[in-house]
């Protein structure tokens, strides 16, 4: 006889994950709707994956992956069970779609959800999935499909693969054509969720100019989220002025300290895509704004977008991380001895062997840090470079500070094969102890508003970082 409910012999029901793939270029609201409607079918989870271009999907990017991250991770935030997977866009290569049930196994039961379009021609092994996707005629058999279908038009039974649910979504409109208004001078709402529009309108997306690296936004009723440094007194004083706006739908992140306060603050809050602004409460502050009013609605800001670092890790183990930073990472010696390195860009060998105490990467934000202190020169926030800069280098002889390409990918390699001369690696001055090499580049997917005064002058505070004035 059958195991009663809940006896130990009874098989657990696994949770449905449905995972939903797109370029969502931009995401819309159709696409929120969607994420909700699967939620109310009961899906334990909805994942949400932005796709990069693939041989056989023709159409191409129109925006670059970071504003796409940035885009998906506005629209669907604030939904429960909803997430979003950046990996493919991390990557710059799409996950097969077979692979699915190995990447979520531990979420639970993988459901794919397709489109109506995708299953035409499905009883004669004709289907889009069947044909395109790899291994797609397995995936047809054994896999499970959500089927998104107008009210009333649902795909013929003879087309539907065996482990299918459909799900009627209406009033879809094509990403193509919201981004066709906007080239011709409309705007993207309201097929797009509000934070979406606004990040399309501050930025230009589709409108066929090139994506400014500051704007300017006017702030309506800000929502704060207040971060200070609760070891400083004056910070802590200087927070209480701003408490009233905090809310807990923040549209904007004030940062109350010094640049370290800073770093933390956006390394813990970066996924929220918010501007973040600061409020000097320490010393230089180089990310921080001198002074702020206290009557912040309807007070005009200037906003930088600012990359961060991808640093893949390969330990002295040999076990491989992944993390990111925002203003440098670097690698130094362990040791008494000198540490041994290797410089290659782009995959190619440029300094075979640096002698020294260490090397490190900044983004122009951190320019004016440690790689200051190493002798580089800061450089403005614009700039689409990355530093890289050595501490106490023997070898080569002369050897300077550089200004690489932006899109530079560097690895620091340590050449030391006895354990005499290990190195450790260090990212926005965290340790993450003796490592033999790392890779530095920006990320495709993680990037970071600061927002200043427009009374902010970035020349002055160059100026300041190089002769600060009463230093001996």
């Amino acid at each position: 006889m059958p195991a009663p409910p809940g006896s130990p012999s009874e098989s657990p029901v696994p949770p449905r994950v449905a995972v939903f793939t797109g370029s969502f270029d931009p995401p819309t609201a159709f696409h929120r709707r969607v994420a909700g409607l699967l939620r109310d079918r009961g899906f334990a989870e909805v994942v949400v994956r932005p796709t990069v271009p693939r041989p056989d999907r023709p159409d191409g990017e129109h925006a670059d992956p970071v504003h796409r991250a940035v885009m998906a991770d506005l629209a669907f935030r604030d939904m429960p069970g909803v997430s979003v997977d950046l990996s493919d866009l991390d990557e710059g290569r799409p996950t097969d779609d077979y692979r699915f049930d190995d990447r979520y196994r531990d979420l639970g039961e993988v459901w794919h959800v397709v489109s109506a379009d995708f299953l035409a021609g499905g009883r004669g092994g004709a289907s889009f999935i069947q044909t395109r996707w790899p291994r797609g005629r397995e995936l047809w058999a054994g896999g499970r499909f959500v089927v998104l279908h107008p009210t009333g038009a649902p795909p013929d039974p003879a087309d539907r693969p065996p482990a299918c649910e459909l799900v009627p979504a209406d009033d879809h409109v094509p990403t193509a054509a919201i981004r066709l208004r906007v080239f011709q001078g409309g705007g993207a709402d309201p097929d797009v969720p509000d934070g979406v529009a606004g990040y399309i309108r501050r930025y230009r997306l589709y409108s066929g100019v090139p994506v400014p690296r500051e704007t300017r936004v006017r702030l309506g009723a800000p929502r704060l989220m207040v971060v200070a440094d609760e070891s400083n007194p004056r910070a802590r004083a200087v927070a209480e002025r701003f408490r009233r706006l905090e809310h807990p739908d923040p549209t904007l992140i004030l940062v109350v300290g010094g640049d370290g306060t800073m770093l933390s603050a956006i390394r813990r809050h970066w996924r929220r895509r918010r501007p973040f602004l600061g409020l000097n409460a320490g010393t230089l502050g180089f990310l921080m704004n001198e002074a702020l009013s206290d009557d912040l609605p309807g007070s005009e800001l200037v906003v930088y977008r600012m990359p961060m670092l991808r640093v893949d890790t390969v330990g002295e183990d040999g076990a491989a991380a992944r993390d990111l930073a925002y203003a440098d990472a670097w690698v130094e010696r362990d040791s008494g001895q000198a540490a041994w390195l290797r410089v290659d860009v782009d995959g190619r060998v440029q300094v075979p062997k640096v002698v020294g105490d260490g090397l490190l990467v900044a983004t122009p934000s951190g320019s004016s840090g440690y790689a200051r202190a190493m002798g580089a020169t800061p450089v403005p926030l614009t700039a689409p470079v990355l530093t890289l800069a050595g501490s106490n280098v023997f070898r080569p002889y002369f050897w300077k500070p550089a200004a690489l390409p932006e899109a530079s990918a560097v690895r620091l390699t340590s050449l030391d094969d006895t354990g005499k001369r290990p190195v450790r690696g260090f990212i926005d001055g965290r340790p993450l102890g003796r490592v033999r090499g790392l890779e530095v580049r920006v990320s495709t997917v993680a990037a970071v508003e600061l927002a200043f005064t427009p009374q902010f002058d970035m020349g002055q505070r160059l100026l300041r970082s190089l002769f600060p004035s009463g230093e001996v």
